[in-house]
């Protein structure tokens, strides 16, 4: 990206994105067509990924088109077409959507090796600059650049998709970028802005969870139902919130319950819990302990909880 670029992204152009597979010699003249599928939807997956986290700035996404193809090298190019979802941005741009593109697709392929820059730096202007081992630089918006470094499912699965002939007939894709105008060959004579090979393919294809966890400690009015005093079986917790199971683990009260006090249907309790709460891939669960009780009153018939005194 252009160095001191505002992060506003007005000043964006359409562009094209060049996808070449190669095998050893330099060349695969044609790919399985569930793969170029795979390819495009890959393409299209990164690109509205990256979009949802500014890196074209607060327009719409592009859209993602196919040119047509040329003989040669299996080559793919797709236009990034923002302009046109973005009108009052045609006038005075200095850089393409494309170009953003590839900067994203270059930072995401390190991420997969492991690689780690050597600095980085936040600027002004909202972007991170990240330099590499061997002095490459590459500037993306924060957020892009906190997406691509966590490497989360999607992000994973998107670039699998834009690697897949790599797992097959290919060995090297190299991805270019060009302005709407330029022909085939004269993306194709500009040095690569980013490239992948097989062992890449089989990095981001390997199965990786995405596992987050969190705990809070809070507490509650409740009562205790469907009491177990099997050693960790789970009560259910009942609050104004609703009900969830939960593992008890105040050791002085079990203790009263063993030496005679009673608990009532309606009793009142304060409760100490501590929730344990655990996304992986995206999906949440939640698990309560108990870990302090205090009775606080005997409760009515009438169904409802007291208020907090």
């Amino acid at each position: 990206m252009v160095e001191n670029e505002s992060n506003n992204r007005e000043l964006i152009e359409d562009g094209v994105v060049q996808l070449r597979f190669s095998d050893e010699n330099g060349a695969v003249q044609d790919l399985i067509a569930a793969e170029v599928i795979e390819v495009l939807q890959g393409l299209v997956e990164f690109t509205s990924d990256m979009a949802k986290r500014g890196l074209f700035g607060d327009g719409h996404e592009p859209e993602v088109r196919v040119r047509p193809a040329k003989e040669g090298s299996f080559i793919l190019e797709a236009v990034i077409a923002w302009v046109a979802e973005n009108p009052e941005a045609a006038v005075g741009t200095f850089i393409t959507a494309s170009a953003a593109v590839t900067q994203a697709i270059n930072v995401g392929f390190k991420k997969i090796r492991g690689q780690e820059p050597s600095n980085f730096e936040y600027l002004d202007n909202g972007n991170v600059k990240v330099q590499w081992p061997g002095n490459k630089v590459n500037e993306v918006p924060r957020p892009v650049w906190d997406r691509l470094n966590a490497m989360k499912r999607p992000t994973r699965s998107a670039l699998r998709k834009l690697l897949t002939p790599l797992g097959d007939e290919a060995q090297t894709l190299e991805v270019r970028d060009g302005a709407l105008g330029d022909s085939t060959a004269t993306v194709l004579a500009t040095e690569p802005d980013a490239v992948a090979t097989r062992a890449d393919y089989r990095e981001v294809a390997a199965e990786h969870d995405d596992v987050e966890e969190t705990t809070r400690t809070f507490e509650t009015e409740a009562r205790l139902q469907s009491i177990d005093f099997r050693p960790g079986e789970k009560w259910r917790v009942e609050t104004i919130a609703g009900s969830r199971l939960a593992t008890m683990e105040d050791g002085e009260f079990m203790l009263d319950l063993d030496r005679g006090a009673a608990i009532h249907k309606d009793d009142i309790f304060d409760l100490e819990i501590r929730e344990n709460r655990t996304t992986k891939n995206e999906r949440t669960t939640t698990e309560w302990a108990v870990s302090r009780v205090i009775r606080r009153s005997r409760g009515g018939d009438d169904g409802s909880l007291p208020p907090r005194r």
